[in-house]
């Protein structure tokens, strides 16, 4: 098997799962976001370990991802972030899943498919406060929830909103708490009944605002260990789970002065010895990070050099003079007392956080690791334990 992978530590999500319920506390819900695949840590086993940890729901972007959790997740509550196309709104109400509205005809589409089905289909009304991407604007909504109150088999079990800069502009996130604090309550004025479930916070606002927790709040990146702020005044520091890593494939010596890669963008500058890391930006590791971006071998900080490959990358390893074919350098993760977290590899390559674990590509396997004696998830390491040793043995 080809010596990289992605190793995906289930005790480090289980603690940030268990230490998020521990300060909500009973009277407030998790939704636990596992869209894109669970931020690329794979839905259809992070989904059941947070069922076993506790967590009773669940919010995806897409149709197809809420089908996919509820094969493995039984019984989980599953809430579609995304507007449903309105062909695949019967799909939804049969499986019962949650669904955005944002509108009287969207309402009215899904009211005639709920009544066909006989049943009534979940939905929460979707407020843009200022995002500006899905929801009926702020100052509409009074204008949706009177025309929802004619219309049947809608079961509306909840009201959101999203917020657009929560990690670092708390006087525009303010505002939209504000904007959606009123829209909450114009709406269960108009429709005569509470809403049951008002969320906004996501995993910024879960660490910074705990009066923006409301009846549920709906981390994504918190729960992974991999948002900007890795604790805050209200929560514990969260443990990051994946690690990126592979075996050195070859090391060739190269004189001073010569050039390397695509470009030539890097020379030596004394004789070095240089590792060819069978990964590249085809598996996720960005091309941004070239001639910047460092990895950890034998616990120590070595530079990334010349252009990163589609299927490699180099490093030079010259010193560490004994370093040899087929040893593990971590390229994302924790060797010795050295990390090389998230955070890091997203500011080198000028993005968010959240984008550096969804692109590393589904070729590289994942391998589930847990703390020995963790009953919370030792089943689902040792479900993948051949896999682990296929790849790191």
């Amino acid at each position: 098997m080809r010596p990289a992978w992605l190793e995906i530590d289930l005790t480090a999500i289980a603690d940030n799962i268990e230490r998020v319920l521990s300060v909500l506390g009973s009277q407030r819900k998790l939704i636990a976001v596992i869209k894109d695949d669970a931020y690329g840590h794979g839905a259809t086993v992070i989904g059941p370990v947070a069922q076993r940890c506790g967590v009773r729901m669940f919010a995806v972007s897409l149709i197809e991802e809420a089908i996919e959790v509820k094969s493995v997740c039984s019984g989980a509550e599953i809430l579609i972030l995304g507007l449903v196309p309105l062909d695949a709104v019967p799909t939804a109400i049969e499986h019962g899943f949650h669904m955005p509205l944002d509108s009287v005809d969207r309402a009215k589409v899904i009211s005639q498919a709920a009544s066909a089905q006989g049943t009534a289909a979940k939905v929460h009304l979707k407020v843009d406060t200022g995002m500006h991407r899905i929801g009926v604007p702020a100052d509409e909504v009074g204008q949706l929830c009177r025309g929802l109150r004619d219309l049947p088999n809608l079961d509306i079990r909840g009201i959101f909103t999203h917020f657009a800069s929560a990690p670092d502009d708390p006087l525009f996130t303010t505002q939209q708490f504000e904007r959606f604090q009123q829209a909450c309550r114009e709406a269960e004025t108009i429709l005569g009944q509470r809403l049951p479930l008002k969320h906004c916070a996501n995993s910024a606002a879960t660490v910074r605002y705990p009066e923006m927790w409301l009846d549920a709040v709906r981390p994504g990146a918190l729960l992974y260990g991999i948002p900007r702020n890795r604790g805050g005044q209200y929560l514990p520091t969260m443990d990051q789970a994946l690690s990126m890593k592979a075996k050195i494939a070859s090391i060739r010596t190269l004189p001073a002065g010569e050039k390397l890669g695509y470009g030539r963008t890097w020379q030596a500058q004394r004789t070095s010895r240089i590792a060819q890391v069978p990964l590249g930006y085809g598996d996720g590791y960005d091309r941004h990070l070239s001639n910047k971006g460092e990895v950890l071998l034998r616990g120590r900080r070595l530079p990334v050099v010349g252009a990163i490959c589609m299927d490699s990358t180099f490093v030079d390893v010259t010193d560490i003079p004994g370093a040899k074919v087929g040893e593990e350098v971590v390229m994302v993760g924790s060797q010795g007392d050295e990390t090389i977290t998230i955070a890091e590899i997203a500011e080198h390559c000028g993005t968010v956080v959240q984008e550096v674990p969804v692109r590393m590509n589904v070729r590289l396997p994942r391998i589930y690791t847990c703390q020995p004696g963790d009953e919370r998830v030792a089943h689902f390491a040792d479900r993948y334990r051949s896999a682990t040793s296929d790849v790191s043995a």
